[in-house]
């Protein structure tokens, strides 16, 4: 059996062992509070980020969708524009089939037509002229039609090349207003992007707090683990240290009764009187056994 030193001294140093633990684990506990604190600003900072990302891809989705519509009225404007030149280039040619007629006033035919008219009916002409004058007046009628035809043509080219004109102010303000939608959708998506990437970040940064909460538990489970058999330990040599110092106590009680009864034996034999504890001594052992043992 180890001696009462040695318990003492692994008592000791079992002591030294067992706060030394009890530290390590408190402050293992603690980096873990602290790694879940962190952990859960992460998970919040990921939250507000998710939040944000989802308002912009909302918003990416409206200006696609606005710019979509925008793409769609242009390309029916674009038809339109088409429509238009070619109605304008066979107005030209019509003009220009027409000649120098484009430049006739039909105002001035017309005044022409009433004139002759007006001979016919108030001059006493001769046959041949008043055949000439009629043929006249039909051909200045057959003139004013193609006149008035061809201010027509021309009035209606106009108002097609106005008409040109005017949707090609919208097609250039439809341009510059995707111009400006694309450059939205360009920043939203790189906002987006960004976002990802912060997202991706934090989420790297969770995981290796996770990592870490991981060792942390697993260290305390061992620690916890070793404080329980180094209790355990320091329960036993405390029995055993009762045990020698409960059997020391016995052995020094035994010594003094045996130098109680040997004194009490030496009176006997010399026919001295033996005092009532020097009786006990000398014949109650077996009684003092039984009540030890009881």
């Amino acid at each position: 059996m180890a001696s009462e030193e040695a318990i003492l001294n692994e008592i000791g140093t079992l002591r030294d062992e067992i706060k030394a633990l009890r530290e390590r684990r408190s402050r293992v506990a603690e980096e873990v509070r602290a790694l879940k604190g962190e952990r859960r600003d992460l998970i919040d900072k990921i939250k507000a980020l998710r939040e944000e990302l989802k308002r912009e891809r909302e918003k990416l989705a409206k200006l696609k969708e606005e710019r979509g519509k925008l793409i769609e009225e242009r390309r029916d404007l674009i038809k339109e524009i088409r429509d238009i030149k070619s109605s304008l280039f066979s107005k030209r040619e019509l003009l220009n089939s027409v000649g120098k007629i484009e430049g006739i006033s039909a105002a001035r035919i017309k005044a022409r037509i009433d004139r002759l008219e007006w001979r016919i009916i108030t001059e006493s002409l001769p046959l041949e002229e008043e055949n000439a004058i009629i043929k006249e007046i039909s051909r200045l009628e057959a003139l004013l039609e193609k006149a008035i035809e061809a201010k027509k043509l021309r009035n209606e080219y106009r108002e097609l090349n106005a008409q040109l004109k005017s949707h090609i102010i919208i097609l250039n303000d439809l341009n510059k207003k995707i111009g400006e939608l694309s450059e939205g959708i360009n920043g939203v998506r790189e906002r987006i992007g960004a976002l990802k990437n912060q997202i991706a970040e934090l989420q790297k940064n969770i995981e290796e707090r996770n990592r870490l909460i991981q060792e942390r538990a697993k260290e305390l489970v061992e620690l916890t683990s070793k404080l329980d058999d180094q209790y355990s330990r320091y329960r036993d040599l405390q029995g055993k240290l009762k045990e020698i110092r409960l059997g020391r106590k016995r052995a020094i009680e035994t010594e003094l009764i045996e130098k109680k009864k040997e004194k009490a034996a030496q009176k006997l034999r010399e026919g001295k009187r033996l005092t009532l504890e020097e009786l006990q001594a000398l014949y109650g052992e077996i009684n003092n056994d039984e009540s030890e043992e009881s």
